[in-house]
């Protein structure tokens, strides 16, 4: 009884473990979970149970039954789909697979519209559309490449056909050219034995020049190093004696640029000084130039240079008659003494 009992449970324990194995391989859920949606297809294409069922390329269920319709005009697939996969009422639902090859699986293409209605549910049945399997595609395009492939061979043949005939017909003309061919090459072959040593002497001098090239290019390479550290070293001297000229002279170049700035503040001021005198000058020249001063009118008046003149004249006249008669103007001048 005890032998019975572990016998029956080792039956049960493989046929739990064949059932999850199998719905593993088919890679559906193990707990169940989903729901099943029936598509209606005109030509299954060699769909069978247990086939994958992919939206947009991602395995979301799998077939769970083949059968034809009562009239044998459809073919109804049942899938399985996982729990929590909501797939588009417009979805569109084909095969794709070889047939030929016993991989047929079911595609579904989701609508290019946002808003495609309420997703499917259990019981629902969806129109599918019958998508053509890639042999018979092929089948279709062969006719046309065997018949542009014997078209093809056709021609090649023609071709072939007519170069034997040129060739037979001109078979002296194709004999002297190849015999002509055959005289240039001796001769060419003869002409290269002879000038063998020159070509010889030709390639060794090359090759020397090619070395006397690159023994110079590695001297001025050479040159080119020793000028660039020899520059280096005295621009790095120069500097050193530029830097040091500095520092020793720091303070008789702070005390001339001290007295250089403090010129400059006097030139500064007398620059001032100029513009002021400046101003005033031509303040002094605009009165100068004008008719309504002074000045102005003693430059510019005629009369009174022509005052003057009368003027110098009547005191050159007193003067002359003082010296005349100086009693006349000695009385003049007592009476004002008395006043």
């Amino acid at each position: 009884m005890r032998n019975e009992l572990k016998v029956g449970l080792a039956v049960l324990f493989a046929a739990v473990v064949l059932y999850f194995g199998v719905r593993f391989l088919q890679d559906q859920p193990l707990f169940g979970g989903g729901y099943r949606v029936v598509a209606v297809f005109d030509d299954a294409q060699g769909l069978s149970e247990g086939a994958f069922v992919r939206l947009n390329g991602v395995t979301v269920g799998n077939v769970s039954e083949v059968e034809l319709s009562p009239d044998a005009r459809e073919v109804y697939v049942t899938m399985d789909i996982r729990g929590g996969i909501e797939i588009p009422r417009g979805v569109s639902i084909g095969t794709s697979g070889l047939s030929a090859l016993g991989e047929v699986n079911v595609e579904l293409t989701p609508p290019p519209g946002a808003d495609a209605g309420r997703p499917l549910v259990a019981g629902d049945t969806v129109r599918a559309i019958t998508t053509p399997d890639l042999f018979d595609l092929l089948a279709g395009e062969s006719t046309g490449i065997t018949a542009r492939a014997d078209s093809a061979l056709v021609r090649a043949l023609s071709v072939f056909t007519s170069l034997d005939q040129t060739l037979a017909n001109s078979g002296d003309d194709v004999t002297a050219v190849l015999a002509q061919l055959r005289f240039l090459t001796t001769a060419a072959t003869q002409t290269l034995l002879e000038e063998r040593e020159r070509i010889s002497g030709t390639l060794g001098a090359l090759e020397r020049a090619a070395l006397s090239a690159e023994s110079l290019t590695n001297d001025y390479a050479l040159l080119g190093r020793e000028l660039s550290v020899d520059l280096t070293e005295d621009l790095r001297a120069t500097t050193r004696d530029i830097r040091q000229t500095v520092a020793t002279n720091s303070d008789s170049l702070e005390a001339t640029v001290t007295q250089l700035n403090t010129t400059l503040r006097n030139v500064d001021r007398t620059l001032a000084d100029l513009s002021t005198v400046s101003g005033e000058l031509d303040t002094t020249l605009a009165l100068v130039n004008s008719d309504s001063s002074s000045l102005g009118l003693l430059l510019r008046d005629p009369s009174l240079y022509y005052n003057a003149n009368a003027a110098a004249a009547s005191l050159q006249q007193l003067m002359q008659d003082i010296q005349r008669d100086p009693g006349r103007y000695a009385k003049e001048l007592e009476l004002v003494d008395i006043f």
